[in-house]
């Protein structure tokens, strides 16, 4: 991490003497001050960006290190696949991941199993740069809807699957789990079906 904010660093300066050397070329004279000016602003423009690229060095540091306690065994594929979720499904490495850890610590409080929860925490992720491009809306209030199915709250998620509601859930894991009474279904068992309906 540290190297990429080295060669953000020297990406940035090289930018910044480019832009200096732009406008002597273009013939226009600067005063020493109106230098000093143009530098120390470039100056607080760099260190800015440099503070933003550390910050998000950090941030996806904390985040792997989430994926690694959720996913366990699984965390160095699911990291992998984060890696490739750019040119994949449009994300970012650190928002893909971040929104599969969350969605594998939840799977993992419903008793779902690492690999069954892994596999799941995935396709939702990718299931909402798909919602996300077909409604033209942020993934991030895709992600949030989702989140909030899975602990029961459908409304946000109706706008992308109308039909997703508590009597559909349950007749989904019903069906899933060939128990008669919806008073017998589980937590784990109405997230299964809410995923499978998501899913079609």
């Amino acid at each position: 991490m540290a190297a990429d904010v080295i060669v953000k660093f020297l990406a940035d300066t090289t930018q910044l003497q480019n832009g200096l050397r732009q406008v002597e070329g273009a013939g226009q004279k600067l005063t020493g001050f109106a230098k000093g000016i143009v530098a120390s602003i470039g100056g607080v423009a760099l260190a800015a960006g440099i503070g933003k690229s550390v910050k998000a060095a950090s941030d996806l540091n904390e985040t792997m290190a989430a994926s690694d306690a959720v996913f366990g065994k699984s965390a160095k594929a699911i990291q992998s696949w984060a890696g490739q979720a750019s040119s994949d499904f449009g994300q970012s490495k650190q928002q893909a991941l971040e929104a599969a850890t969350g969605f594998g610590a939840m799977f993992d409080q419903l008793g779902i199993g690492n690999v069954q929860a892994t596999k799941m925490s995935k396709t939702m992720v990718e299931l909402a740069s798909d919602f996300a491009s077909f409604k033209n809306v942020d993934v991030e209030s895709v992600l949030e809807a989702q989140s909030a199915a899975f602990r029961g709250e459908y409304d946000a998620m109706q706008k992308f699957v109308p039909t997703l509601n508590a009597a559909t859930v349950e007749t989904k894991a019903l069906a899933q789990t060939g128990k008669e009474n919806a008073s017998q279904l589980t937590a784990q068992e109405k997230a299964t079906a809410t995923y499978a309906l998501m899913m079609e």
